[in-house]
C-alpha cells in the first residue's frame, strides 16, 4: 500500500482546530454582525461565554472525520480526534469557570 502524501496527525489536527474556527466565525458574523471576531473571541475566553458556541462548532469536526476515514486517511483522522479532545479540554474548562 502507497503512503498517502498529506495522511498524517499534524494536518489532521490543523484541519481539526481550523474548522471549528471557521464556523465560531460564521457564529459572529451572524448573532454579533458588528463585533470582530478577534473581539467575539476575547470576550467569550473572559466572560466565559463561548461554551455554547465552542460546543456546536466542535461538533462540525464530524464532517471532516467521516469524509476522510471514509477514504482511509487514518492518520489524519487521529489528528482530528486530538483537536476535538483539546476543543473538549476547552469546554470543561469553561463549563466549570
Amino acid at each position: 500500500m502507497r503512503k498517502q502524501k498529506w495522511d498524517t496527525i499534524p494536518v489532521g489536527l490543523i484541519i481539526g482546530i481550523i474548522c471549528p474556527l471557521i464556523i465560531l466565525f460564521g457564529m459572529q458574523v451572524y448573532h454579533f454582525p458588528k463585533m470582530s471576531f478577534s473581539l467575539f473571541l476575547r470576550t467569550g475566553f473572559e466572560t466565559g461565554s463561548l461554551n455554547p458556541y465552542l460546543k456546536l462548532a466542535t461538533m462540525f469536526n464530524l464532517a471532516p472525520f467521516f469524509m476522510l476515514i471514509n477514504i482511509n486517511r487514518y492518520r489524519t483522522c487521529q489528528g482530528i480526534v486530538f483537536a476535538t479532545i483539546l476543543s473538549g479540554l476547552f469546554i470543561v474548562y469553561f463549563t466549570f469557570l
